[in-house]
């Protein structure tokens, strides 16, 4: 039983905005004390608002998955969980979270928590997934707030940083999405939902992916040289991105849609954006030296 709740809640996905989080508070703590009871009071909250938000989207999305050649064995499509109670278990932890931000972190992170879990829940998950091409880019909002959130918690202020670290995050996840997109197309064909190539074709979403790519290097260049990050990070980090950039280039001259260069790009997405977030880390922390 224990095992269902953990899966519904999609750790993966929990885990992986812990990672913006952390990059985001690093960031934002860099010329002052890092404050690990803060840091824990954060992680903890945003993680329980948005294990929340993705117990919603299992709910709102059920029909779909059951559709769905990757997600017909989930919990709620095998109907091994009551929906009631993973209702008040998804509630129960919205609430919690947001408490917690509001009470240990501040209120503007509170804030940024529930517009974050608004957008992926209401206006991502019930409304646009299912009528828009442009639900990706409504969902990246929400998948770029941790970072943000990360970053006030520290600061308890929106500035030009926090503001760069948003779009920077936007052009990952546009990226990261139609990836994901791209090796999942027969599964949004047969569910019908209007993901970007369905309806626009491969080879156009292939051109995007690079583009977005391109523009989330372009802005991370801005970190540095706006002085928010030294060179070094500039320089490790410009390593991965420009490979990222290579992968998604040659997913383009690929007219066959190769299945590995297309898993390539997707998983070394999840490499970009984790190394990213560790080069912020080590810049703070040899600020700190």
């Amino acid at each position: 039983m224990f095992s269902y709740y953990l899966e519904i809640i999609k750790p993966g996905i929990v885990t992986g905005n812990i990672i913006l989080i952390i990059g985001g508070f690093a960031l934002a703590s860099k010329h002052t004390f890092f404050n690990w009871f803060l840091f824990f009071y954060t992680i903890l909250g945003v993680s329980c608002v948005i294990a929340s938000a993705c117990i919603f989207n299992n709910l709102i999305d059920c029909d779909l998955d059951k559709k769905m050649s990757r997600t017909h064995q989930r919990v709620l499509s095998k109907k091994l969980l009551p929906f009631l109670s993973v209702l008040v278990f998804a509630c129960f932890l919205g609430i919690l979270g947001i408490l917690i931000l509001g009470i240990l972190v501040n209120f503007l992170s509170m804030i940024l928590s529930i517009l974050g879990f608004f957008i992926y829940v209401v206006l991502y998950t019930l409304w646009y997934k299912r009528k828009s091409i442009y639900s990706t880019l409504i969902g990246s909002f929400s998948g770029s707030m941790p970072s943000v959130i990360g970053y006030t918690a520290v600061s308890n202020n929106i500035d030009i940083c926090s503001v760069l670290l948003f779009i920077i995050f936007i052009f990952w996840q546009m990226s990261h999405f139609y990836s994901i997109a791209l090796m999942r197309i027969k599964d949004y064909e047969t569910a019908k939902i209007p993901v970007f190539p369905v309806v626009k074709g491969i080879d156009i979403t292939k051109k995007h992916i690079f583009y977005y790519i391109f523009a989330f290097i372009i802005f991370s260049l801005s970190l540095t040289l706006f002085n928010f990050l030294s060179y070094h990070f500039l320089f490790f980090s410009s390593i991965f991105n420009c490979f990222w950039l290579f992968l998604s280039y040659s997913n383009i001259k690929d007219s066959n849609n190769n299945k590995k260069i297309t898993d390539k790009l997707f998983y070394f997405s999840i490499i970009v954006v984790t190394v990213f977030n560790f080069f912020i880390l080590m810049d703070v922390y040899f600020e700190y030296l």
